[in-house]
C-alpha cells in the first residue's frame, strides 16, 4: 500500500491542477474569448511572430522569449490563435507542479546528506516504519507542489495569455538545476546548463535576474564556505562576536543557525562571519559564483544596449527606489498562506485554553507542538521605526494603481488614503504578518513521546519526514534578493511578489499530525495545514474566477466594453 501511494501521489496532484487549469481555461474560453488586458499586446506579437514577422510593439516591455515559444511550438498547438496561445500556459503550471515537487525532493536529499551520524547523536539505528515513514514524505511534498500551483496569481493567469507561468517555471529549473549541482561528474556542463538556463529565463522576464544569478550565488557562497570549514574544523564553538570572526578567519566558519534560535545578533554575525570566510578564500568563491558572474555580466550588456532595463514604454516604467514594496510583502505572503502562517499566533492562544476536544485538535493536527519565537525589543523597535520612515518619506502610488479600478490593489490602496494616519498604523500590521512569515518557515518540531514509544524512534520518523529547519543564511539571503528584485519598481503589483512567495513557500516545512506518531509507523501521518491551505486557494481562486468572469463593468468612456477584475 505505501509503495502504491508513493508511486500515485505525484500523479494525482497532476491530474488535480491539470483538471483545475484545464476547467479554468474553458470557462475564460467560452466567456472572454478575444485577448484582454495585456493580452492585448501579447496576442497580436506572437501572431506576428508566427508569420516570421519580427516586428516590435514599443509598448511591450518585457523581453520576446513568450512570444518565440509560441513560434516554437506552433505545429504542437496547431494554431497561434488566442485559445490556443493561453493553452501553453496551462500545460506550464502542470510543469511548475512537477518542478515544485522535484525540488521539495531534493531539498529532503540535501538535508539527509547534511545531517550528523546517528553515532554523533547517540542514536540506535531503526529501520521500524522507513516505509511509511517515506511514503509520508512523498505525500507532503505532492500535496505541497499543488498547492504551490494553486497559488492565485500565479494559477490565474494560466488560462490567459501573460508571461508569469513559464517565467516562474524557468526560474524553478534554474533553481532545480542548482540544487542538483555537484551530483554528475562534468563540472563544465552543470554550470555551462545554469548559464543557459539563466539566459532562457532572463529572455521572458528581466528582474529574473535577481533570482537565477544573485540568489543561487549567494546560497552556493555559504555553502561552499560550510563545506571548506568542515575540512578544518576543530569542533570547538564559540559564541563570543571577536571569537566568532577569529574562528571564520583561522578555519573559515560561517556562523548560521536556525532561524528557530535566531536573534538579530546573529544575522549580523552570519554577514561579518561571510565576509571573513570568503576573504580567506577569494580563489574558491570566484570559482564557484562564475556561472552567476557570466549571468549578471550579459545581463548588463543587456541593459547598457538597451539603455535601461524594460524594452519599451520605458517612461511609464522608471526604477525608482520603492522601499515600502518590502512592507507590503508580509501581508500579502501571510494573507496567500494563512492557514500555514497563523500557526505561529493561535500556538500560545491554544496553550492557554482549558484542557478539551478542540485544544487537543488543534495540538494534535495543527500546531504539532512547534514553538515560536517572542519578538525581541530591539528588532520590533528596529522594523517598525524603519517602516514609519518609508512610509513617511517613501510611499509612491503609481498612476497607474489609481486610474485602474479594474485591479485589486486599487482598492487596497483606496482604503489606505481613507485617512492620513491608517498608512502609519499598518506598519504594525506589516511587521505583525513579517514575524508570521519568518516564524512559518523557521519552526521546528518539538516531538513528546507519548506512552511506551522510543523517544528516539519518535525524534527519528519525524526528521525522515520533516525538512531541516530553514537557516538564517536562506533568509538573509532570500529578503536580499527580494529588496534587489522589488524596491526598484514604482508599481505595485501583485505578480511582482510571485517569486518571493515561491521561494518563501518552499522552505515551509511539513509537520506530521502528532497523533499518528503515537502509531508503531507513521502510516496514517498527515499535515492538517496542508489541507486547510488547498481549501484556502481553492477559495480565492474560486472567488477571483468568479468576479473576472460574471461581474464585469463598463467604463462611462467605453460603454460598449466589459472590464473585469483581475490581479
Amino acid at each position: 500500500m505505501s509503495s502504491l501511494l508513493r508511486t500515485w501521489a505525484l500523479p494525482v496532484a497532476l491530474l488535480v491542477v491539470a483538471s483545475l487549469s484545464g476547467t479554468w481555461y474553458k470557462f475564460v474560453s467560452e466567456n472572454v474569448p478575444d485577448p484582454y488586458l495585456d493580452e492585448a499586446f501579447h496576442v497580436p506579437q506572437a501572431q506576428r511572430y508566427c508569420k516570421n514577422d519580427y516586428t516590435w510593439d514599443p509598448k511591450i516591455t518585457t523581453p520576446p522569449g513568450l512570444y518565440l515559444v509560441s513560434f516554437l511550438l506552433e505545429p504542437v498547438i496547431g494554431s497561434c490563435d488566442t485559445s490556443s496561445l493561453r493553452a501553453l500556459n496551462v500545460g506550464a503550471i502542470c510543469i511548475v507542479c512537477l518542478l515544485a515537487y522535484d525540488i521539495l525532493r531534493n531539498q529532503r536529499e540535501s538535508k539527509a546528506s547534511n545531517q550528523p551520524s546517528t553515532s554523533d547523536q547517540g542514536v540506535v539505528q531503526v529501520n521500524e516504519g522507513e516505509e511509511d515513514q517515506q511514503t509520508t514524505s512523498v505525500l507532503f511534498d505532492a500535496h505541497s507542489a499543488l498547492n504551490i500551483s494553486l497559488f492565485p496569481p500565479l494559477f490565474f493567469f494560466s488560462a490567459l495569455y501573460y508571461t508569469d507561468v513559464i517565467s516562474t517555471l524557468l526560474v524553478l529549473v534554474s533553481y532545480n538545476v542548482f540544487l542538483k549541482r555537484g551530483k554528475g561528474r562534468w563540472k563544465f556542463w552543470e554550470r555551462f546548463t545554469a548559464v543557459q538556463v539563466g539566459i532562457v529565463a532572463l529572455s521572458f522576464r528581466q528582474t529574473n535576474i535577481f533570482w537565477v544569478a544573485v540568489f543561487p550565488a549567494g546560497l552556493a557562497v555559504i555553502d561552499t564556505l560550510k563545506e571548506e570549514a568542515s575540512k578544518t574544523s576543530s569542533g570547538k564553538r564559540t559564541s563570543s562576536i571577536t571569537g566568532t570572526l577569529k574562528e571564520s578567519w583561522r578555519e573559515g566558519r560561517v556562523h548560521d543557525c536556525s532561524v528557530q534560535d535566531a536573534g538579530l545578533q546573529d544575522y549580523t554575525l552570519l554577514l561579518l562571519s561571510t565576509a571573513v570566510a570568503a576573504l580567506r578564500s577569494p580563489l574558491t568563491i570566484l570559482k564557484v559564483i562564475i556561472p552567476y558572474l557570466v549571468l549578471l555580466g550579459l545581463f548588463s550588456g543587456f541593459v547598457a544596449w538597451n539603455r535601461g532595463v524594460v524594452l519599451g514604454d520605458k517612461s511609464n516604467h522608471v526604477a525608482t527606489i520603492h522601499l515600502p514594496q518590502m512592507l507590503y510583502i508580509w501581508p500579502y505572503i501571510v494573507f496567500f498562506s494563512l492557514p500555514l502562517a497563523v500557526v505561529p499566533l493561535l500556538s500560545p492562544v491554544v496553550r492557554l485554553l482549558p484542557d478539551s476536544q478542540i485544544k487537543s485538535l488543534c495540538q494534535n493536527n495543527l500546531i504539532n507542538s512547534s514553538k515560536a519565537q517572542v519578538p525581541q525589543i530591539i528588532s520590533t523597535v528596529l522594523f517598525v521605526g524603519l517602516g514609519f520612515a518609508a512610509v513617511h518619506f517613501n510611499t509612491i502610488i503609481h498612476p497607474f494603481t489609481l486610474a485602474d479600478n479594474r485591479h485589486y490593489v486599487f482598492y487596497v490602496f483606496r482604503i489606505l488614503r481613507r485617512h492620513p494616519g491608517i498608512k502609519y498604523l499598518a506598519v504594525l500590521i506589516y511587521y505583525l504578518s513579517g514575524w508570521m512569515a519568518i516564524q512559518t518557515i523557521g519552526s521546528d518540531r518539538q516531538v513528546k513521546a507519548k506512552g511506551d514509544r522510543d523517544p528516539d524512534k519518535v525524534r527519528q520518523a519525524v526528521d525522515e519526514i520533516d525538512r531541516q529547519p530553514c537557516q538564517i543564511s536562506f533568509v538573509f539571503i532570500w529578503l536580499a534578493t527580494t529588496t534587489l528584485s522589488v524596491v526598484t519598481a514604482p508599481l505595485v503589483e501583485p505578480r511582482y511578489f510571485i517569486l518571493p512567495w515561491l521561494f518563501w513557500r518552499l522552505k515551509v516545512p511539513s509537520f506530521a499530525a502528532s497523533s499518528s506518531l503515537d502509531q508503531s509507523t507513521a502510516k496514517t501521518a498527515f499535515d492538517l495545514r496542508l489541507v486547510l491551505e488547498t481549501a484556502w486557494l481553492l477559495t480565492i481562486n474560486a472567488t477571483i474566477a468568479y468576479n473576472f468572469l460574471y461581474r464585469g463593468f463598463t467604463w462611462p468612456n467605453e460603454a460598449d466594453r466589459i472590464q473585469r477584475f483581475l490581479w
